[in-house]
């Protein structure tokens, strides 16, 4: 795994759009992990399934930073980045990241 996306939510009805423009404009292909971080509640809108998105569901609202690090713990990836789950991102973000990072 190359980049893993830690995606912190708390009751976000956008978290699907910014999943959806992650897996869009990525160029990693299956190089790509993205952890949504359903922190302490239960989903009001359909959480697609996707074998490049992992929904890890918090029993307990721990907060922004508690989120972020559940996320980063179960991350597999080379590098991580963080993002809200409100995001747009363009062609190639993943690749654009990862050629910087090096």
């Amino acid at each position: 795994m190359k980049l893993s996306v830690v995606v912190p939510d708390w009751k976000d009805p956008l978290l699907i759009k910014t999943i959806d423009s992650l897996l869009d404009n990525s160029e990693l292909g299956d190089q790509l992990e993205i952890i949504a971080v359903i922190d302490g509640y239960e989903p009001f809108f359909e959480l697609k399934p996707n074998p490049r998105v992992k929904y890890l569901k918090l029993e307990k609202n721990r907060g922004m930073r508690g989120a972020i690090n559940a996320g980063v713990e179960a991350a597999q990836g080379e590098f991580i980045m963080r993002t809200d789950e409100h995001c747009i991102f363009g062609k190639g973000y993943d690749r654009i990241l990862i050629e910087t990072c090096e």
